[in-house]
């Protein structure tokens, strides 16, 4: 159970449109007599103190308590008349989404993790009618390195609670990869937004909990089990002959066309794809002049990719349980996955390496693309992050590259594209 949810201010909670920049700036000209002096800072995931200390050394001026204290006291005064004039607005579902976590049965703490200095995030905070809202905290004063800001805060709530909280009872909240590598640093969960400066392809590439847009996306009850999707049974067969095939878009994946538009001088081979449903993916292979069978679990799915299929084209359509550990697919040339990963149960994880690498020839190539972070809270689709990927296959695979593609309506960022060439040796190796 999530006992604490700690919150970033600046791109998280609060747009404030540049004043903490702009007072930066003010102080560095008024008070060191630097105009511009703050102009290569960046400013996006830092502390307070570390930004004033960069400052302080690359103009020349002594990196001392006194004055890093100067800085500070002018800047907060600045800072108060920039929210004055300019205070900004809420990030979107910001104040829905605290109201929901304190109408939980159970709330969970809500706090601060924050590299604003202590007044500066009160400051903030009151601008915006939030600052009875959080009831501990950790800032850019308690220390300049946010990973142990992160220590500081998960430690002030343990004295609070009387315990010692783990890292799994724990949701930090932010918009920067710097949010995410202190959840990380603790062991907690991680819900990563994409209201700040940093996309969501480039927080997905962090391997959050959970990646989504705004908050208005995310439940208090998704926070309060740490990002985590329930797993509903899944009747593929049943699904397609009621005709609820969402995912089917009735054309190949456009990361899979981009793929075979740039290797059109590839060296032909044979291809599987599992998984092939409707065979729209299998089809673009077999256009691309490769010998291509397509396997899924659903016998409707594979009645319709062979009726769908040119028969002159060298494909085929087979009805067959890929991650039977002897379902007899070997020394492929090639393996494409277009979301068959994240369609799967995590507790198959392991069963599916396995069938890919038993399907390759030794130096064969696995092609997929991964949809990370679909946006239900159950699953399928589960959620797949790049972290988890590369722990999974790369005792048994070699990665060449991995790249965001071009994306259907509805799933742009979310997902990855990745190449890789299977290792020699035995699929034992991959349990080690």
């Amino acid at each position: 159970m999530i006992r604490l949810v700690l919150f970033d201010i600046d791109g998280t909670l609060i747009r404030t449109g540049g004043a903490g920049i702009r007072a930066f700036g003010r102080t560095a000209d008024q008070i060191f007599g630097k105009p511009g002096g703050t102009d290569a800072l960046r400013f996006h995931g830092r502390t307070d103190t570390s930004l004033i200390r960069e400052f302080l050394r690359t103009n020349g001026i002594a990196d001392a308590p006194w004055n890093v204290r100067h800085f500070l006291d002018a800047y907060v005064f600045l800072l108060d008349a920039e929210l004055r004039r300019h205070p900004g607005e809420l990030c979107p579902g910001v104040r829905e989404l605290i109201a929901a976590l304190r109408a939980l049965p159970e709330p969970p703490l809500l706090g601060l993790l924050t590299g604003n200095v202590r007044l500066g995030a009160a400051l903030k905070l009151v601008a915006h009618r939030l600052g009875e809202e959080f009831v501990l905290g950790a800032f850019g004063d308690d220390h300049e390195d946010r990973n142990q800001l992160a220590v500081i805060a998960r430690d002030r709530a343990s004295r609070r609670l009387g315990r010692r909280l783990a890292g799994e009872e724990i949701v930090v909240i932010g918009d920067t990869a710097a949010d995410i590598a202190c959840a990380h640093h603790i062991g907690a969960h991680c819900v990563a937004v994409a209201t700040g400066g940093e996309s969501l392809a480039d927080l997905l590439a962090r391997s959050p909990s959970v990646a989504v847009d705004s908050l208005e996306q995310i439940s208090a009850g998704w926070v309060a089990r740490g990002g985590a999707q329930s797993e509903n049974a899944t009747q593929w067969e049943n699904l397609y002959q009621i005709g609820d095939t969402r995912w089917d878009k009735g054309e190949p994946a456009p990361g899979l066309v981009d793929f075979l538009s740039r290797t059109s001088d590839a060296v032909r081979g044979r291809v599987l794809v599992p998984g092939c449903g409707r065979g729209h993916d299998a089809r673009a292979w077999a256009a691309a002049g490769h010998t291509v069978v397509g396997v899924d679990l659903a016998p409707s799915a594979v009645t319709a990719a062979r009726s769908l299929a040119s028969p002159s084209a060298a494909l085929t359509f087979e009805q067959w349980d890929f991650l039977r550990p002897d379902n007899g697919l070997t020394e492929f040339d090639w393996v494409f996955e277009h979301t068959l990963f994240c369609a799967i149960s995590p507790s198959q994880r392991d069963a599916y390496v396995e069938a890919i690498h038993q399907c390759l020839r030794p130096g064969g190539q696995f092609l997929a693309l991964h949809y990370l972070q679909p946006r239900d809270e159950s699953g399928p689709p589960f959620s797949v992050t790049v972290a988890e990927i590369e722990r999974r296959f790369s005792a048994g695979f070699e990665l060449l590259q991995h790249w965001v593609p071009p994306s259907f309506p509805g799933r742009e960022q979310r997902e990855r594209m990745f190449l890789w060439r299977r290792r020699p040796g035995a699929i034992r190796k991959l349990r080690s």
